[in-house]
């Protein structure tokens, strides 16, 4: 009986330990950055002209875009999403992929499509995840904003941002990166001080 009893008071910490592990989709920069400190926020701007390319495995801040072919889209292309500034792409259409360097739980980027919506797989120390069929604007006139917060211990470490496939494509700028002191959930301190509770009365028992 008193092996349940610690395997119980081990689950419930367990429990608490675990309430948050998830990452959550943020949908309007201003809340976005008033989650946290930002650490760094890169652009393309220096970029000029219809299409650049930058090389594989170019690193802007602490992402490295390690798409088939980075590319980079600016105003006199004839594609909508550089029309306003110069954003990264991929010159095989789909998808642009990069890693995150350092452990920052903020992650968050400006992006368009040509047409069509995108999906976006992002992956953090702990799992991936998956954000299907996201509508944005073509970037003839604006961008779209997709922010994410993780939380739990996770910390992001890289993303891949997929269009429909070939005559649909997709840009992103202004990537930013920071951090966010993760605020327990009111049920995750509740199961740690039961947790808690429950060993220190079985070490009263055995004392």
């Amino acid at each position: 009986m008193m092996t349940y009893f610690k395997t119980a008071a081990l689950a419930l910490l367990l429990c608490a330990a675990s309430a948050q592990a998830d990452v959550q989709r943020i949908e309007q920069r201003s809340g976005f950055n008033q989650l946290g400190k930002i650490s760094q926020s890169s652009n393309f701007d220096d970029f000029t002209g219809s299409y650049n390319y930058p090389g594989y495995g170019f690193t802007r801040g602490d992402v490295s875009y390690v798409s088939d072919e980075n590319l980079i889209v600016g105003s006199g292309a004839a594609h909508g999403i550089g029309s306003l500034r110069p954003v990264m792409s991929n010159e095989y259409w789909s998808p642009i992929s990069g890693s995150i360097a350092q452990s920052y739980t903020l992650f968050g980027f400006d992006a368009a499509v040509s047409a069509g919506t995108v999906d976006l797989s992002i992956t953090t120390n702990l799992a991936r995840y998956h954000f299907k069929g996201l509508a944005l604007p073509d970037g003839s006139s604006s961008f779209g904003f997709l922010g994410f917060r993780a939380t739990a211990g996770e910390y992001f470490t890289g993303f891949e941002l997929r269009s429909q496939g070939d005559g649909y494509l997709a840009g992103i700028t202004d990537v930013t990166l920071g951090n966010v002191s993760a605020v327990p959930e009111p049920a995750t301190p509740a199961l740690l001080l039961t947790g808690l509770s429950l060993l220190a009365f079985l070490r009263r028992r055995q004392s």
